[in-house]
């Protein structure tokens, strides 16, 4: 995956904090898929901002144990959680429904989040919903830039509607933010090949273009309505719009 190194801040909060991990974790017997081994494995299901583990999963190691018996390692997809208090932030990952709709459990999730916020007297959070880890951390690292990822979707809207579709086809690319690289000059974005699984080019847009839409979201009410409405659920991302 291309966002295993992330410079975010996601790293520096575990490092500049004593705060102790607060990571949940679960215990759970699983079979190795490589040679069947049962093993008892015990996986992260939520993250928050000074945990240790949340390095582990920008580095690809989180939830990926080692088999006892043949020493392969291996990804366990598990539904995890991130979950900040201050501003309240919370963004789930989770296995996409059968059914392909997921409107009514975009609302379940979202009341489900509302309610834990309003149970400890904290304000209604931000409330993402991604099926696939890139999403996830790349909403984590959107958040903690300071960014609207409802702009940033925007942006990468602009990019498809305007790029030659040899360059980029949202049958065979995505779009993901390269936080690692975003300056006060430019934001950077790959273009991932979903066949590859791999990136294969970089595009950059000026910074000043993301601070403009900001700006005339927050001023502007027609702008602001549009967004809105182009993002009017928990899942927010430009694919949708396509």
């Amino acid at each position: 995956m291309p966002h295993d190194h992330c410079h975010c801040g996601c790293h520096e909060d575990h490092e500049h904090h004593a705060a102790p991990s607060m990571a949940t974790r679960e215990t759970e017997v699983l079979r190795c898929p490589h040679c069947q081994q049962e093993m008892a494995v015990e996986l992260v299901s939520v993250l928050h901002p000074n945990d240790k583990e949340l390095k582990d999963l920008f580095a690809g190691t989180l939830n990926r144990p080692t088999c006892p018996k043949c020493g392969k390692t291996f990804l366990v997809s598990k539904t995890l959680t991130y979950c900040e208090e201050d501003p309240p932030f919370i963004v789930y990952q989770m296995q996409e429904p059968e059914e392909g709709d997921t409107r009514e459990f975009e609302t379940e999730v979202d009341a489900m989040a509302t309610e834990v916020f309003h149970e400890k007297n904290l304000p209604r959070p931000i409330v993402r919903l991604t099926f696939e880890r890139p999403d996830f951390l790349e909403k984590i690292a959107i958040h903690k830039l300071g960014f609207d990822d409802r702009v940033i979707e925007f942006a990468k809207l602009q990019l498809y509607r305007s790029m030659d579709e040899e360059q980029l086809n949202r049958t065979f690319h995505r779009l993901l933010l390269d936080y690692s690289h975003c300056d006060e000059e430019h934001l950077s974005f790959f273009i991932f090949d979903r066949e590859k699984m791999q990136p294969v080019n970089l595009l950059q847009v000026p910074m000043a273009e993301y601070h403009e839409l900001e700006k005339a979201v927050q001023l502007e009410p027609d702008v602001s309505n549009e967004l809105e409405a182009a993002f009017p659920g928990c899942v927010v991302t430009a694919e949708r719009l396509l």
